[in-house]
C-alpha cells in the first residue's frame, strides 16, 4: 500500500468519525434539528413524523456547513496530499489539455458531436460551473460544480435536440439526450474549459465522496470521472 493512499485513507477515516459526531449530535440535540426552520410551506403531517422538508433541508444544510468548517483549515493537506509533486502532475495535465484544444474539435474522431447539437457550442452555462472549481474548499462543494456542469449539459442537450418542439410544448422519446449524446460533449467541455488541478480534484472528491450521493447525482459523477479517463487515453495516443 503506498504512503499516499495510506494518507488519504486515514483522513477519509478521520472525516467520517468527524461526520458521524456531527450527525450523533444533530440527533439529540433539539435546537440544531429546529433553529431558525420556516414550516410555512409544510404540511403539518410531515412535521409531526419527521418528514418535514424544510427540516430535512435545515439537516443538509447543517452537515454542508460542518463539512466547510472541517475543510478549511485542512485543504492544502487535504487536497495535496503529495505537495509539489502532485500540483505538478496536474500542471503537466492541464499543459497537455492545452494542447489537445487545438485539434479536440467537433467531429474529432474521438468526440464526433452530432450536428443536431452544434447550435449550443461552446455550452458556456456548463463551462461555467467547472470555472467556479477553484472557490469551493470542501468535497461536496467542488462535486457540486461538477454536478452542476452535467446537469446543465443534458438541459441544453435537450434544448439543441428538440428545437422548436420546446416552444410549442411537445415533446419525444427522441428528443431526450442520453449517455451516449452527453459524453462526447462532456468530453468536449471538459478539454475546452480546461480546470485547474483537475484530477487533484477528482481524487479529493473520490477520497472524501459524500456518503448520500445516489441516484441522478452518482450517476452524473461517474460519467464526468469517465469523461476524464477517457481524455486521459486520448493523451496516451497524441
Amino acid at each position: 500500500v503506498s504512503t499516499q493512499s495510506t494518507g488519504a485513507d486515514e483522513k477519509a477515516e478521520v472525516y467520517s468519525e468527524y461526520y458521524d459526531f456531527v450527525t450523533e449530535r444533530m440527533a439529540e440535540d433539539m435546537t440544531i434539528q429546529t433553529l431558525g426552520i420556516n414550516h410555512s410551506a409544510c404540511d403539518e403531517r410531515e412535521c409531526v413524523t419527521g418528514d418535514c422538508p424544510a427540516m430535512e433541508a435545515h439537516r443538509d444544510e447543517v452537515l454542508r456547513l460542518a463539512e466547510v468548517n472541517f475543510f478549511s483549515p485542512l485543504f492544502n493537506n487535504a487536497f495535496l496530499p503529495n505537495g509539489d509533486a502532485q500540483r505538478q502532475k496536474d500542471i503537466i495535465f492541464r499543459q497537455r489539455l492545452t494542447e489537445l484544444q487545438h485539434t479536440a474539435g467537433l467531429d474529432h474522431p474521438d468526440i464526433q458531436i452530432p450536428s443536431k447539437y452544434h447550435r449550443e457550442v461552446p455550452w458556456t452555462p456548463a463551462q461555467y460551473h467547472l470555472s467556479l472549481l477553484p472557490a469551493f474548499k470542501s468535497p461536496s462543494g467542488k462535486l457540486s460544480c461538477i454536478l452542476n456542469c452535467v446537469f446543465t449539459i443534458f438541459k441544453l442537450l435537450f434544448v439543441g435536440a428538440s428545437g422548436t418542439s420546446v416552444l410549442d410544448g411537445t415533446t419525444d422519446e427522441s428528443s431526450v439526450p442520453g449517455a451516449d449524446d452527453l459524453m462526447p460533449v462532456l468530453i468536449y467541455i471538459i478539454i475546452h474549459s480546461n480546470p485547474h488541478n483537475l484530477l487533484s480534484t477528482i481524487e479529493y472528491i473520490n477520497c472524501f465522496l459524500p456518503r448520500n450521493i445516489s441516484g441522478q447525482d452518482q450517476y452524473m459523477w461517474m460519467q464526468f470521472s469517465g469523461a476524464v479517463e477517457f481524455i486521459k487515453t486520448m493523451l496516451q495516443r497524441t
